[in-house]
């Protein structure tokens, strides 16, 4: 069956169960499969088994394997993709419940959809109604803000002020997302201090921090700088949005059959690393224990501490597994009769954010075809325990009450609310990986492997959350096994990873 065939099998209108989301994300992944011709064969063929389907470990399989390698892809979920998982809504239109989007300034991210000739529609930017302290604005209407930001802050975007903060502090959006960034003095620098902390030094005031909590999330200011810094210079350092069509799933779906379904192993929750003889043997929940010279693990550190490991972790990886701070995430999923907000010239990433419990409502409708308007709630932290503490049956429709009751104007009828917790994936249990305060010795720690185990991921980079930081993980992985590693197409970077 083809992709095209996939989406059409999903019924428009059809309802998002996990269950059923999964089996229709299963077979778009899988379906198709064909082995691809290898580029050369390795003077040094290694057994590589890759620890998860995600973008990461699909990266690092598929770049091996064109080297020659004997690549096997175990993976806990019945489908491939990871935290890219495409749930279809109403009249052919998709949402997204892990990876929203992507930008033109991610160079690996468009040389792998161009390489594989994936269609994509196009998203806007974010021109929100912002609610703090009580007080309403439109981003769209900057001279009738009524905060009381700095007179630099005044008639200018909070994109506007928040770039020029960071060249005042030494940074910029282009450099930070350059792979080899950040330097040792860099780290060491920003290593215990927030972005609050850095942007009020060179003149940020109060008002505008929360404002930017209100635009990039309630945890913004109070975030680490050196694990932040990259995730807003994607978010304002770049306009150009877009979204593959028919759900960013697409994309490892067309990995995977480039790399073949004979070489991926579903439903295989790993349960023991052993890499104490000569050959490391892993095995899985049922029963199987596969071989191999070397493993890519991109199992998070929040699950990979509880699975037994011979000989046992080092200390600094113990200390790295229960440090890391896993976010909780929820995304509440709305589709509307239309898109509108755009009449009252509001729309894209973020719709509306504030210091609300719904935090910040994403519209990713752009040019999507289908008429409705698509967006979801982003809610994490605290946000998030409080929705997961409520009665599943009715927490995401609470969710669009509250917005409603805020900011009546903006939606029109309501057709369809579902909600998709990370926290409840056992595979992951939480959303994204990020260093605490004090915790850029990691960045270290998780570039080095363990023995003969290799550690991938974008949670294994400053740019946790983004498909970006997990191709760029997986090829750096790749490239600890074979330096020759390649990835797929021609990214359009001054120097390849």
């Amino acid at each position: 069956m083809s992709a095209d065939e996939s989406e059409q099998a999903q019924s428009p209108g059809a309802s998002i169960s996990r269950r059923g989301a999964l089996r229709g994300a299963a077979a778009l992944a899988l379906s198709a499969i064909s082995t691809p011709a290898l580029a050369q064969v390795s003077s040094s063929r290694k057994d590589v088994l890759v620890l998860g389907a995600g973008m990461a470990g699909l990266t690092a399989a598929l770049s091996l394997l064109r080297q020659g390698h004997n690549v096997t892809v175990i993976e806990y979920q019945e489908r491939v993709g990871g935290r890219l998982l495409s749930l279809p809504l109403q009249d052919g239109q998709f949402t997204e419940a892990g990876g929203g989007h992507f930008r033109s300034n991610m160079p690996y991210v468009i040389s792998y959809i161009r390489h594989f000739g994936l269609p994509t529609h196009s998203l806007n930017d974010g021109l929100p109604r912002y609610l703090v302290d009580g007080k309403t604005g439109d981003g769209s209407n900057l001279g009738a803000w009524p905060w009381d930001v700095a007179p630099e802050e005044r008639g200018v975007t909070v994109s506007s002020s928040l770039n020029r903060y960071l060249y005042r502090a030494g940074l910029d959006t282009d450099t930070v997302l350059d792979s080899r960034w950040p330097d040792p003095e860099t780290l060491a620098r920003l290593d215990t201090i927030t972005v609050g902390d850095l942007i009020r030094n060179v003149g940020a005031s109060e008002a505008f921090c929360k404002l930017l909590d209100a635009h990039g999330g309630t945890f913004t200011s109070a975030s680490q700088a050196l694990g932040a810094i990259p995730d807003l210079a994607y978010h304002f350092g770049d306009q150009n949005l877009f979204r593959i069509q028919g759900g960013n799933q697409r994309l490892p779906a067309a990995m995977a059959r480039a790399i073949g379904h004979e070489r991926i192993i579903l439903n295989a929750p790993v349960i023991a690393i052993d890499q104490s003889g000569s050959r490391v043997r892993v095995a899985v929940q049922d029963g199987r224990e596969l071989t191999g010279d070397v493993v890519i693990s991109t199992i998070p550190f929040s699950v990979l501490d509880t699975i037994e490991v011979r000989p046992t972790w080092s200390s600094e990886k113990k200390r790295m597994f229960q440090e890391m701070e896993w976010d909780k995430t929820v995304k509440v999923v709305v589709q509307t009769r239309t898109p509108s907000w755009l009449r009252k010239g509001l729309h894209g990433w973020p719709l509306a954010g504030g210091d609300r419990p719904w935090e910040r409502v994403i519209d990713i409708t752009g040019n999507e075809p289908g008429g409705h308007g698509n967006v979801f709630f982003y809610l994490n932290g605290r946000n998030a325990e409080a929705l997961l503490a409520r009665p599943r049956e009715t927490r995401a429709i609470e969710v669009v009450d509250q917005f409603r009751s805020d900011m009546p104007d903006l939606f029109d009828e309501v057709l369809l609310v579902r909600d998709f917790a990370w926290t409840e994936q056992p595979w992951i249990k939480g959303s994204f990986g990020s260093t605490p305060l004090g915790g850029g010795w990691m960045v270290k720690e998780w570039s080095t492997p363990e023995n003969r185990i290799h550690f991938a991921g974008d949670f294994t980079t400053l740019k946790t959350g983004w498909v970006e930081g997990a191709i760029e993980s997986g090829l750096r992985a790749a490239r600890q096994i074979d330096p020759e590693a390649k990835p797929e197409g021609r990214p359009l970077i001054r120097q390849e990873l």
